[in-house]
């Protein structure tokens, strides 16, 4: 894959990731996961994400990052304190320097959605099509979640020996060329 590529999905990822915050759940979780999640939803509206991001999604997200105890106990301190929304989630660490935590919020993406994350980074995207995006998604079904989302999180750090990034990139090129990601 090349490294003008990396460079162009990586911030389109960490905006997904940023879209749907970094928490955990404290002493009055349905609250919080409720705010949580609706943070999520407003967020990921204001994300540039080239999916919706419905509240199935958001309430993944969401248990997704309230399962880090040190996240749970930043977001309930804030929460308890009056915050909500986007202030809520920016309360927290960062999510993009946690490979453990963007694992468990990447786990909630189906290979639709990484389908779509990378079909919107082609470079002419008059070349993009349904059957282009479907092939991918086919790819990423046969790899399996775990294994996209390995892939993906092996581009963020720039890990070229990543087995699961290689399979990301030969589907990549075998559903849309070389010459589509520059």
């Amino acid at each position: 894959m090349s490294k003008k590529f990396v460079v162009r999905v990586v911030p389109v990822m960490l905006l997904a990731l940023a879209a749907c915050g970094g928490g955990s759940d404290g002493g009055s979780s349905s609250g919080l996961e409720a705010e949580v999640s609706k943070a999520v939803l407003e967020g990921a509206d204001t994300g540039g994400l080239p999916f919706s991001v419905d509240k199935k999604l958001a309430d993944c997200i969401t248990s997704a990052v309230l399962e880090d105890p040190a996240f749970k106990d930043e977001l309930q301190a804030s929460y308890d304190k009056g915050l909500k929304g986007q202030e809520l989630l920016d309360s927290v660490g960062d999510p993009e320097s946690d490979a453990d935590m963007t694992r468990l919020m990447f786990s909630c993406f189906s290979s639709e959605q990484f389908a779509e994350l990378l079909a919107g980074q082609v470079e002419d995207q008059s070349t993009v099509t349904d059957e282009k995006k479907q092939c991918l998604t086919d790819e990423f079904e046969k790899m399996g979640n775990e294994a996209v989302v390995d892939g993906f999180i092996a581009f963020s750090s720039n890990d070229k020996t990543n087995e699961n990034a290689t399979k990301m990139t030969t589907a990549m090129i075998s559903c849309f060329g070389l010459e589509s990601f520059g």
